[in-house]
């Protein structure tokens, strides 16, 4: 089976004013749900896998699990590689069968998050593979990434970073932040619209749990066309597992408990799915 090509896929719902949700999955579980979530509602997602994940279970055992769960639908489901730190393991997941990879070098100085994610980006070009980068800092917790509050991405040094790197997707540092928001959350709107308006590189943007639906729509309406999240799916996992194990006290049902948990996940991404969808005209 040809890889899906995610610039493609972007291009796509930037064109017709949607985006694409990418859900960080985390076990067979969560990975059926996310699926069965997009095929219900005939719409394309992204299964994203942390470093974590990867290391856990090992790139071919994580890689034969999602295409099982791939092979359950008809809707594009691409295999995305999340914010990997570590140039080897995102060659490891290209050569494995990951549809696209995101190499974070953003803790580093801009010429050398420049030269190494140009040359993971000529790398996965060979396998047909797309590659996202990013810039600046996206603050808060998410498994391996744990960063303060820090400079943002501006557009002058991101035009900079996109012709350095040749990259398929951009994920600029907005206001957005890993985990669940303390705090009002201010975006830079600008920032979005002009990268979308003056370049073909799409725009991607992390930290999507807990943003408003006026916040999801305006970000949409902007040009972001990627829009990723992790936080509340394991939030629905673990709520999944409280709930049942409340109500159910006294049953020792491993499957009984861990669709309940699939069913919690399953709702938590067909609820983002439809607050990404276009709310009149475009298409999907």
């Amino acid at each position: 089976m040809a890889r899906l090509n995610l610039k493609e896929q972007l291009t796509d719902a930037k064109r017709n004013g949607y985006a694409i949700g990418a859900f960080n999955i985390f076990d067979c579980p969560s990975a059926r749900a996310a699926v069965d979530a997009a095929d219900s509602l005939k719409t394309p997602i992204l299964l994203q896998t942390s470093v974590g994940t990867v290391k856990k279970f090992g790139p071919e055992e994580l890689f034969g699990m999602m295409d099982l769960m791939r092979k359950r639908t008809a809707v594009p489901v691409l295999f995305h590689l999340d914010h990997c730190t570590e140039p080897e393991l995102a060659k490891v997941c290209i050569d494995t069968g990951w549809d696209s990879v995101m190499i974070d070098l953003s803790a580093r100085p801009l010429d050398e998050n420049i030269r190494i994610t140009g040359e993971i980006k000529k790398y996965a070009a060979v396998k047909g593979v797309c590659v996202e980068g990013e810039l600046g800092v996206i603050s808060g917790v998410e498994e391996e990434i744990n960063a303060e509050e820090g400079e943002l991405a501006d557009y002058e040094t991101s035009l900079v970073f996109l012709e350095g790197t040749g990259i398929d997707a951009f994920a600029p540092a907005v206001g957005t932040a890993h985990g669940v928001y303390k705090k009002e959350v201010k975006l830079n709107y600008d920032l979005v619209r002009k990268l979308s308006e003056t370049t073909a590189v799409p725009v991607v943007i992390h930290g999507g749990t807990g943003l408003s639906d006026e916040q999801f729509a305006r970000l949409i309406a902007c040009g972001a066309s990627k829009i990723n999240v992790s936080t509340a799916l394991k939030y629905a996992y673990i709520n999944g597992l409280k709930e049942y194990l409340h109500g159910h006290p006294e049953e020792y049902d491993p499957i009984k408990l861990n669709s309940a948990a699939e069913k919690s996940v399953r709702e938590t991404v067909a609820n983002h799915i439809i607050r990404f969808k276009p709310k009149s005209g475009g298409r999907i």
